[in-house]
Order: structure tokens, then sequence, then C-alpha cells
């Protein structure tokens, strides 16, 4: 048997132990492709990746809500921008089993900002041809995941109180803002075209999906 230097044993030890943990992800783009084992997502920044799906991967379908079903004691997820108030550019109503799912106030990504526009106002009208829809702006975001101690209407829109383990979170939610819901599914769901919301983890150049949230219906998860 060969026997390795002592210090050689211990640089390759040291080279182990130094491998970084994967690096988990948030993927947003339209299924290009499917196989047993792995999607094809071309994502909104116009690249595709290859995501493989394994035992663990969990399905769900992202449905459309409406904030009447928001009620004190619901747990719901909003990405928001802005302070003073902060404002919600979608809104995510939790199933009970998934409640407690990222509790918290932290960073988010830059995501597509839905209430560009935002409220009606005086304006100038033009006739045209349209020749395609513009993409909402993407802004940097915040997350807030909790439970609604309490709400309030106004203006058209709403103000929810979010609470969390360490704090609270005022958040005021526009008109137009999407708001949506998840409902169990499996891999059924993916098909090339739809929407999808994928969590993934990378280790180096491989994804692995963690969680594929899947727009029911043409619908583009917000999230």
């Amino acid at each position: 048997m060969t026997r390795l230097p002592l210090l050689a044993l211990a640089g390759l030890l040291s080279i182990g132990g130094a491998q970084a943990a994967p690096v988990v992800e948030r993927l947003r783009g339209t299924i290009e492709a499917v196989a047993p084992g792995a999607i094809t997502l071309k994502t909104i920044d116009g690249v595709s990746e290859t995501i493989a799906l394994g035992d663990d991967t969990k399905f769900v379908s992202v449905v459309k809500a409406s904030l009447d079903d928001v009620k004190e004691g619901t747990f719901i997820g909003a990405a928001t921008k802005g302070e003073s108030p902060r404002t919600a550019i979608e809104v995510v109503l939790f199933p009970e089993a998934m409640r407690g799912t990222g509790e918290g106030h932290y960073g988010w990504d830059a995501i597509p900002d839905t209430t560009a526009g935002g409220a009606r106002v005086k304006s100038a009208m033009t006739n045209g041809t349209v020749k395609a829809d513009a993409p909402a702006p993407r802004v940097k975001s915040a997350m807030t995941n909790g439970t609604v101690s309490a709400s309030a209407a106004g203006g058209g829109e709403r103000t929810l109180t979010v609470t969390y383990k360490d704090g609270a979170q005022t958040v005021v939610v526009p008109l137009q803002v999407p708001v949506v819901t998840f409902e169990p599914a499996d891999r059924a769901v993916l098909k090339p075209g739809a929407k999808a919301f994928v969590t993934a983890a990378r280790d180096g150049s491989a994804l692995s999906a963690r969680r594929v949230a899947v727009g029911k219906d043409g619908l583009t998860p917000p999230m």
C-alpha cells in the first residue's frame, strides 16, 4: 500500500474540507423542456438552465387569490419595495400546511415591479398601435413572511401589519398587486411553456431543484 507523507495527506484533507457548500438560488422563467429527471428553464435573464429533479423535490401550482382572503391570522409572504411605508409588489397566501415558511424579514431579489404605473392619476392620452407589452421594470425588493395581526383599507389599497417571531412590518398593498396562493401538485404540472419559480441548490455548475412552483393556466408566479 502506498503511504502518503503526512504533510501531503493533511493537504488533501484541507482541500476536501474547503469545498464550498451548495448555494441556494431562486430562478424565474419559462420551462423549455421536461425530461424524466430534469427540466430546462429559460430564465428571465435569457439564460437556459438545466435543473435536476430529485425524489425530494417538492411541486406546487401557483394560482390566483384575492386580498379578500387575507384575514387576521393568515400567514402570508409579501415582496416589498421602499420603506416608510413598505409597498408590496406581490403577496402570497400560504396554505395552512405551509405556515411558517421562510418566516422573518430579509433581503430578496430584483424582481419585476408589477406596480409600475401605480394608482390612477391625471394623464395624457396616446392613441396608436401597441408593438409589444413592455416588461415591468425589475426593482430591488425585500421579503416579509409572517402572520397578519391587523389590516385596514383605504384609497383602493390595504395596509397590513405582518408579525413574525422577531418583530413586525407594516405593508401597504396597492389594488393592482398580484395576489396568489399555492395548491399541491406533482411532476405533471411540468410542461413546456409554463412559467415557473424554482428554488434550487447550485453545486459548481450543477443545479438541483428543492421546490418548483408552476403558474396555473398561464399565470406567471410573481414572487
